[in-house]
């Protein structure tokens, strides 16, 4: 077997300098080589397109890693494994499981709680869960991640939902799986989200700051808010998927033909009158994709134009 490492920095390949925590460049695959210290037959090539922590991901290195994620030989290797920081890991997850929907071999996503040398550190086990997950064979995107219950959870990649202050980090739905003595235990079906076929090495996304991404919180100030250079504008809502509707509404008439998506709506449910009346305004309904996942379908759906945001989203 031999496996893809695609480094990208964060605190899985961060060391304290004595002063904080920081990237560096020469600890950019340490936790691939801690592995092959412990299974020497493991056999990978590494390639460190990015090096960064995770909380400074610009447009321009979405780019630079959606470039490598699209032209890389993945026929050359059993699987991938992308390792990146836990900042903004719900975000980035979900963009590499859309950029590689289509893959026909497994990636998995590995990220740590703290530096490597931590005695308490998730990082190792999340890497071996990741090996044990491309042995296996499926093809998908998946994150394993050790929460603090020791659990090793294993996350669909664009279902993985944004940490908060804890060091866990739980699905949308469920987590595809639990991995016990490296036998993966399912739990429910993989998830994917698919996205137009528009995205190959001739037609790279072109990632812009030009999706608004708002939160909804008691007192929202909507008239706060300015829409220059935007093409799309996501609206999260609260946990019963409900927002304030009447504020949404007067924004939408300065929107203009800027579309405002609302995630995320279950399937099923029934739907608050807010909700309602916000659609019934003109407001585009999300349904069983997770907030993280929508804002990053929506950035890949602005970066092309091949089609329109619309077509590209109901793709």
């Amino acid at each position: 077997m031999k496996v893809l490492v695609i480094a990208t920095g964060g605190t899985i390949g961060s060391v304290f300098n004595g002063t904080a925590i920081d990237v560096d460049a020469s600890q950019s695959c340490a936790v691939a080589e801690m592995y092959k210290i412990e299974y020497p037959d493991f056999d990978y090539d590494s390639i460190a397109p990015l090096n960064l922590l995770s909380e400074q991901l610009s447009a321009a290195d979405l780019n630079t890693l959606g470039k490598v994620l699209l032209t890389v030989d993945i026929a050359l290797y059993d699987g991938v494994i992308l390792t990146c920081g836990s900042d903004n890991l719900g975000y980035l997850a979900a963009f590499v499981g859309l950029l590689t929907c289509r893959w026909e071999k497994p990636l998995a996503i590995v990220a740590t709680n703290l530096i490597l040398t931590d005695p308490a550190a998730n990082g190792y086990a999340n890497f071996s869960a990741a090996v044990k997950l491309i042995a296996r064979g499926a093809r998908g995107c998946y994150v394993p991640y050790r929460n603090m219950d020791g659990v090793m959870y294993i996350h669909s990649a664009v279902d993985l939902r944004q940490a908060d202050l804890s060091d866990d980090f739980f699905s949308f739905d469920d987590a595809y799986a639990v991995m016990e003595n490296y036998e993966i235990i399912p739990k429910t079906n993989y998830k994917q989200q698919m996205i137009p076929d528009v995205f190959d090495g001739e037609h790279l996304p072109q990632i812009s700051d030009n999706v608004m991404l708002i939160a909804p919180y008691p007192l929202i100030d909507y008239d706060a808010f300015g829409f220059s250079g935007k093409r799309a504008v996501l609206h999260t809502l609260y946990h019963s998927a409900t927002l304030d509707s009447a504020g949404a509404i007067k924004m939408m008439e300065r929107l203009g033909d800027v579309p405002l998506y609302l995630a995320s709506f279950r399937s099923g449910r029934k739907r608050y009158q807010t909700a309602v009346d916000a659609i019934n305004a003109g407001a585009i309904p999300l349904v069983d994709i997770s907030p993280e996942c929508a804002y990053m379908k929506l950035l890949l759906a602005c970066s092309q134009d091949r089609m329109t945001v619309r077509e590209f989203m109901e793709g």
